[in-house]
């Protein structure tokens, strides 16, 4: 089962308490700025390394290893899109650069790691590494990418059904409004009704 890039992206930020806006698919203005400056903060060697270890016990850098092979698959369809008669030509050239990218893999490890360092101490990462050595912690590690996107798809399940419970209340609400409106509308026009007629005197 996979999830989009943006949806574990905001898992973790999440998880690590960040802003919600460094895990949309293009953050803008100030929330581009402050992820930035998370990623391109140098850290101490000691406190980087712990941070890296942090990312690899953890066993988040799994769930982003798909990353890599969604990217070339998408260059690919784009590509052969706009040239389909260089269908396999392409797809060797893609699939040749896109195994010479894999030696970029740590820099994303290096950029989590920087994340999980701006939400946690050097205490507090070395807890975490002491949990996730334990039984518990290396059920957590193995099981957190799939339940991550099962978790997401229960999400969007459920938001689905409450989009669709509200969509169909609003409409019964407004609808009732309407028909309300237009009896109104109708008394209104016809005026008031005519007056019963006197009744005749007594002989």
């Amino acid at each position: 089962m996979k999830v989009s890039f943006a949806a574990l992206l905001f898992a973790l930020a999440a998880m690590l308490g960040i802003a919600p806006a460094y895990a949309q698919d293009t953050p803008t203005g100030t929330d581009s700025s402050a992820l930035q400056k998370i990623l391109q903060t140098e850290l101490p060697p000691e406190r980087m390394a712990l941070a890296v270890k942090l990312v690899q016990v953890s066993g988040v850098a799994r769930v982003f290893d798909d990353v890599l092979p969604t990217i070339a698959e998408q260059s690919k369809n784009e590509f052969i899109r706009a040239n389909p008669q260089m269908q396999l030509g392409i797809i060797a050239v893609v699939d040749k650069i896109a195994v010479q990218m894999v030696s970029r893999r740590p820099e994303l490890d290096r950029f989590l790691a920087r994340i999980w360092a701006s939400g946690f101490s050097d205490a507090e990462m070395e807890a975490l590494i002491d949990f996730y050595g334990s039984d518990t912690g290396k059920k957590f590690a193995a099981t957190m990418p799939a339940m991550l996107a099962v978790q997401t798809s229960a999400a969007q399940q459920w938001g689905r059904s409450v989009a669709d419970e509200l969509n169909a209340k609003v409409q019964a609400e407004l609808k009732a409004k309407v028909a309300a409106e237009q009896n109104a509308l109708k008394s209104d026009v016809a005026g008031p009704a005519p007056a019963a007629p006197a009744p005749a005197p007594a002989q």
